[in-house]
């Protein structure tokens, strides 16, 4: 069977979290990056440096256009800009609805994104250490778990393609 190696893209307000996945057991690298200035076109250009380094089969984003999303227009014009880089990489693209996300684990009882990412560091150890603290309801949510989110889009990506999930 050949391998599927998966970048997965999460942008946020002022950074995006990534990781880079092969078959869903294994974790090749993962991220945070913060981007200023022009952070449309700074993104881009970090995820084409990704695409060059990591040399992915696929691309995967969230659909931002899917029933539901609360994307604002920028980052729904940056997931476009992705889309569109992958496709001139010729590289496959996928995105998927938060929902379809929210899906895979639901079955896992992890019903908030915080006990997402407590079942992904289970899995994947190694990212312990970028597992932010419970979030108090005044507070804004981590940039970190744009890492968690990015994991959960490779691992939907998986699933959708057929490949046993990790349990």
């Amino acid at each position: 069977m050949k391998f599927i190696r998966v970048l997965a893209i999460h942008p946020s307000t002022g950074v995006f979290g990534f990781a880079v996945l092969e078959e869903p057991e294994e974790l090749i690298d993962w991220g945070m990056r913060t981007i200023k200035g022009d952070k449309n076109a700074r993104c881009v250009q970090m995820v084409s440096d990704l695409i060059e380094h990591y040399q992915p089969d696929a691309l995967v984003v969230e659909d931002c256009w899917a029933k539901g999303s609360r994307r604002c227009l920028r980052i729904q014009e940056l997931i476009q800009d992705l889309l569109n880089l992958a496709t001139g990489k010729k590289i496959k693209a996928r995105s998927y609805p938060r929902l379809s996300v929210g899906k895979i684990f639901a079955p896992l009882s992890v019903p908030t994104k915080y006990q997402m990412a407590n079942m992904i560091v289970s899995k994947f150890p190694e990212l312990a250490p970028q597992l932010p603290p419970i979030r108090k309801p005044w507070m804004k949510e981590d940039d970190r778990m744009s890492i968690f989110a990015a994991m959960a889009l490779a691992l939907t990506l998986f699933v959708a393609k057929g490949r046993r999930y990790v349990k």
